[in-house]
């Protein structure tokens, strides 16, 4: 499948797709985009064979190298312009999704951690453009007191996963908070794992995430 890199705001970002290996019209397919987490890239999303996965169903699946993180190979945005200007990464996001010519149809975003966080963010920022979220013990301390207030208001269909021995972000800490005012959001606790749930619990994550797409999308 395609893997390349772009130039979106003089930031180099890898990126994974399988589009023009679907056959048929491939925008006539539902769009999944993949955010990976702070430690990892977007090789975290083949080796849980998420990609596989969706792509034998057919979508649509676009899977970002985060211009933030550990474990990305794309250019870095600096912490310190995420943390004065959080608007500066939705620009990327917008610029790179109409580069990739991602679509016009509401699609779905996948993230973990860090990249939960940032598919939260723009969900709330651009509300038109995202038509569902999973969510997998997302990072949600960079979130404005404004985008907090927004939550209420994001009604589309949201699926949190929780590893119930996740200690960097405990679900008592940061998933309760988070899911109570979401309208329309589904919790998925997954047992005997921690942060990193998809990643230690593979199949499971990947069933649940394709139940819940052929729902939501």
């Amino acid at each position: 499948m395609p893997e390349d890199s772009i130039k979106i705001e003089d930031l180099s970002i890898r990126y994974w797709n399988n589009v023009g290996g679907l056959g048929g019209d491939d925008k006539k397919r539902k769009t999944i985009v993949l955010f990976h987490g702070n430690s990892s890239s977007l090789d975290s999303w083949k080796k849980t064979k998420t990609l596989d996965e969706l792509s034998a169903k057919e979508y649509r699946v676009f899977a970002i190298d985060l211009p933030a993180g550990k474990g990305s190979m794309s250019d870095k945005i600096s912490p310190r312009i995420l943390k004065t200007n959080p608007e500066k990464i939705i620009t990327v996001f917008d610029k790179l999704f109409e580069v990739l010519d991602v679509g016009d149809s509401p699609f779905a975003i996948v993230g973990h951690s860090m990249g939960g966080g940032f598919a939260l963010a723009y969900a709330l920022s651009r509300p038109k453009r995202v038509g569902a979220l999973v969510l997998v013990s997302p990072s949600v301390y960079r979130l404005s007191e404004q985008e907090k207030s927004k939550l209420s208001d994001l009604d589309i269909p949201v699926l949190l996963v929780w590893g119930d021995r996740d200690r960097v972000f405990p679900f008592d800490e940061y998933g309760k908070p988070l899911k109570e005012p979401l309208p329309n959001a589904k919790l998925l606790i997954v047992k005997q794992a921690g942060h990193g749930a998809h990643l230690e619990k593979p199949d499971e994550f990947n069933e649940l995430l394709l139940d819940f797409l052929s729902e939501a999308m």
